[in-house]
C-alpha cells in the first residue's frame, strides 16, 4: 500500500492483520438481489408498511398490525436492525438493546489506487473504494443512545482528519455525501438469535454494525429454526436472548479491526 502514512498522528504502524481472502461488497446491491430472488421464489415484498403492533393470543403470536392492515401468521421472525427493541416491545418483552447512530461518507471518485479495506483501530477509522471510484470513510458508532439518522459535523471532521492522517493526498479531494443508520447494540456485541418469551415469535436482532457479513448464513439457519418448528440450530444457540439471565456473554470475535 504505497500510498499509505505509516506514522499517522504519531502512532507508528509496527504490525498489521492481513485478511486474504477478505472482500468488500456493495451492500444495496445484495440487498436488491435477495429481495429479487425471494420474489421469483414467491415471496411477497411490501414496502414502505409499517409495523404498528404484535397480536399475542395465550402467549403465542397469531398476527401483525401494520399501517396497511393486519397480517395474520402462524410465526414471525423479527429482524428490523436498529429498531429491533422497539419492535419487541410490541410483542411485549424488553430486548437488551441499546440503539446507536453509525455514520460515514464518501468522497468525489478517483481513479483506483486502493484494493484494500484499510482500517486502524487506532484512530477508529476505515478506508476503501468502491467500483465507482470513490472513497468511503467510515468509524466507530456516535458516542450516544440515540434514534436519529442525522449527520453531524463533529464526525464528520473526526473521521475526515483520521482518513487524511492514514492517506494524507485525500486532503486535497472533496466530500459527496454523508449518511446516519441506526445501529442495534447489545452488551457483548454479539447478536440475538433464535427464540423469544412469545411461542413462534424468533428473533434476528442485536448485529450492531457488522450484520452485513453475516447474512447467508443468518438466513439459512433462522429457516431452519422457522422450518423446525422452534428448534435452534447447534450453530446460532450461543446467541439466544437468555444468555444475559445466565451470564453466558459471547465474545464476539468476527469484527472488523476496531476496539469495543
Amino acid at each position: 500500500m504505497p500510498s499509505l502514512n505509516l506514522d499517522p498522528a504519531g502512532l507508528p504502524i509496527l504490525a498489521g492483520l492481513w485478511h486474504l481472502d477478505g472482500a468488500t461488497a456493495r451492500h444495496d446491491a445484495v440487498a436488491w438481489g435477495y429481495a429479487k430472488g425471494a420474489t421469483q421464489r414467491g415471496v411477497e415484498l411490501h414496502q414502505l408498511t409499517e409495523v404498528t403492533g404484535v397480536d399475542i393470543e395465550a402467549g403465542r403470536v397469531t398476527g401483525v398490525q401494520t399501517n396497511r392492515g393486519k397480517v395474520s401468521c402462524g410465526c414471525v421472525v423479527q429482524a428490523v436492525s436498529g429498531l429491533s427493541a422497539e419492535v419487541s416491545r410490541m410483542a411485549g418483552f424488553q430486548l437488551p438493546i441499546v440503539a446507536y447512530p453509525l455514520q460515514a461518507m464518501v468522497t468525489q471518485p478517483v481513479k483506483p489506487f486502493l484494493d484494500p479495506h484499510v482500517s486502524s483501530s487506532a484512530l477508529h477509522c476505515y478506508v476503501h473504494q468502491t467500483s465507482r471510484g470513490e472513497i468511503v470513510i467510515g468509524g466507530g458508532s456516535d458516542p450516544y443512545p440515540l434514534y436519529g439518522t442525522r449527520s453531524t459535523l463533529e464526525l464528520k471532521e473526526g473521521l475526515i482528519a483520521s482518513a487524511v492522517e492514514m492517506f494524507p493526498f485525500m486532503s486535497e479531494m472533496r466530500l459527496m455525501r454523508q449518511w446516519a443508520g441506526i445501529t442495534d447494540m447489545t452488551s457483548d456485541y454479539s447478536p440475538i438469535m433464535g427464540l423469544s418469551p412469545v411461542e413462534n415469535y424468533y428473533l434476528d436482532a442485536g448485529w450492531g454494525t457488522w450484520g452485513f457479513k453475516a447474512t447467508p448464513i443468518c438466513g439459512v439457519t433462522m429457516a431452519e429454526v422457522v422450518a423446525s418448528g422452534g428448534k435452534v440450530p447447534d450453530l446460532i444457540a450461543p446467541f439466544s436472548l437468555d444468555r444475559f439471565d445466565a451470564f453466558r456473554q459471547v465474545n464476539e470475535m468476527g469484527a472488523t479491526a476496531a476496539s469495543h
